[in-house]
């Protein structure tokens, strides 16, 4: 299955958002502030252009009325060129009543329109300030009236400022400005991308790896958490998933091996079931030949004039007969139904009768016997007869299996549960015929040595009192151990 990468450089990509929802707002409104910033000092500086024009005005108007009033325009001229010792003074000029220019000084030189103006504002008689060009230049005019010893004007007074150097200066600043801003906003750019690789691209990316190793089969894996908190709640809440995942995949399993479980014993029932149809029809077809048979083999047995030899083969009939009444007796055992209620049994004295019916084969073979005594009392729920038969069964095949000797152990695991283990020194059961052993008629002896029933009673009386049999090598003996798990009761 083919892959996107989610953080390729798309425009829906998450650094492209950051980018377009975090800078870009961000250099758009540092523009506007900048450009709000740069009209509001230029406004500042031509407000203080405009004082300074008109404090010169004034400032001349004394001594150039005074000499304008006594016909003195040498003396006029003369003020006038003083104003020139400020540098930003680009011209002044002295106007008469009639509007018409009488004394020039600078570069600043009025036309026609000028003068119709100044002519105006003599007849005015306010002082008044002005943006206007001369020739090819911007000026700013600040015209005040001269007044005569009668209290009349007698003339204007204009004083010129050029207005391109400090345009000049003003662009300047503009210029610096608008590449303080180029720099701050690159700046900021690389910052942003910066803290984006460290803080959430990385992480990203570690968390997107750890996405790719579980979806290439690694369950077992879990997200590191690192980074921001987003992304440290986005891991956990993907870990807690995969736990989820993972434990409900075991509650799965779990029920499955149950259901198998299941599935099996109820096999198991219907074969006993079956079996059980075809030995109650086994025991009752064969009960009467059997018992003719054994009744004239016993007779035969007592005729004092039966030759040695065909005595022996009456005495293999009976054996034969015997062993077959077991095997039918062990048969109706298996499958009985008619179970007694179960009671509440001490444990000590059912191990001691077991030891006891078990004696005779263990001496006849020279093995070794031995049950400790369990620590305190104990008891369990159960059939007595049923009990005492399976653990029968195990020491005596104990018995058969073992080199020297078999020994027989109840413990406490924990404080409810009684385990009863039966372990010999002998070979062993090898793992993989661990769980055939248990099937019916499945042995491991030489034919007509065993009925192959003993493990299967053992195991139909174990799931009966709901117990558990496991079998495995005995860690101190070295032979077979098989260990049977009870709830009991101290």
């Amino acid at each position: 299955m083919a892959h996107v990468p989610i953080l390729a450089p798309t425009v829906n990509s998450l650094r492209n958002r950051l980018l377009t929802h975090t800078l870009i707002p961000l250099t758009l409104l540092a523009a506007v502030l900048m450009w709000t910033t740069f009209d509001a000092v230029e406004g500042l500086l031509e407000r203080r252009l405009e004082k300074e024009i008109e404090l010169v005005a004034r400032s001349l108007r004394i001594p150039v009325q005074q000499a304008f009033a006594e016909g003195d325009l040498g003396r006029v001229a003369e003020s006038l060129g003083a104003v020139f010792e400020i540098d930003r003074v680009y011209g002044a000029n002295v106007f008469d009543a009639a509007g018409q220019r009488v004394v020039v000084a600078g570069q600043a030189r009025p036309g026609a329109r000028e003068q119709i103006q100044a002519a105006e504002l003599v007849q005015l008689g306010e002082e008044l300030g002005a943006y206007d060009r001369l020739g090819d230049q911007t000026v700013y005019s600040y015209f005040v009236p001269l007044i005569g010893p009668t209290g009349r004007i007698i003339g204007l007074l204009q004083v010129v400022r050029q207005e391109s150097d400090m345009a000049q200066w003003l662009a300047d600043i503009r210029n610096r400005g608008w590449w303080l801003w180029s720099g701050m906003v690159a700046l900021i750019l690389l910052l942003i991308l910066f803290g984006y690789r460290r803080a959430i691209d990385r992480p990203v990316q570690t968390l997107l790896a750890s996405m790719s190793r579980i979806e290439a089969g690694e369950r077992d894996h879990r997200a590191r958490l690192e980074g921001p908190k987003e992304l440290v709640l986005i891991g956990r809440a993907l870990n807690r998933m995969l736990d989820a995942i993972s434990e409900m995949e075991q509650q799965l399993e779990r029920r499955r091996q149950e259901h198998l479980v299941l599935s099996e014993r109820l096999r198991e029932q219907e074969s006993l079931a079956a079996l059980g149809r075809f030995s109650a029809g086994v025991a009752h077809e064969l009960g009467a030949p059997l018992t003719v048979i054994d009744g004239d083999a016993r007779r035969l047995e007592r005729d004092v004039g039966l030759a040695e030899e065909p005595r022996r083969r009456v005495a293999r009939i009976r054996q034969q007969v015997d062993r077959t009444r077991q095997l039918i007796a062990r048969l109706m055992s298996f499958v009985r139904s008619d179970r007694p209620s179960a009671q509440n049994l001490s444990l000590q004295p059912l191990l001691d009768r077991v030891m006891v019916g078990a004696a005779p084969q263990a001496e006849a073979v020279g093995v070794k016997l031995s049950c400790p005594r369990l620590a305190g009392s104990a008891s369990i729920e159960g059939h007595a007869a049923r009990l005492e038969h399976a653990l029968l069964n195990l020491v005596r095949n104990a018995i058969q299996a073992a080199n020297s000797q078999v020994r027989l152990l109840a413990e406490w695991s924990g404080e409810e549960q009684i385990i009863i283990s039966v372990e010999d020194d002998g070979p062993g059961i090898p793992e993989s015929e661990r769980q055939l052993i248990f099937e019916p008629f499945h042995s491991q002896r030489p034919d007509g040595e065993g009925t192959g029933l003993g493990l299967a009673i053992v195991r139909a009386v174990v799931n009966e009192h709901g117990a558990e049999i496991h079998v495995d090598r005995s860690p101190e003996l070295k032979g077979a151990r098989f260990r049977m798990s009870f709830q009991g009761a101290a």
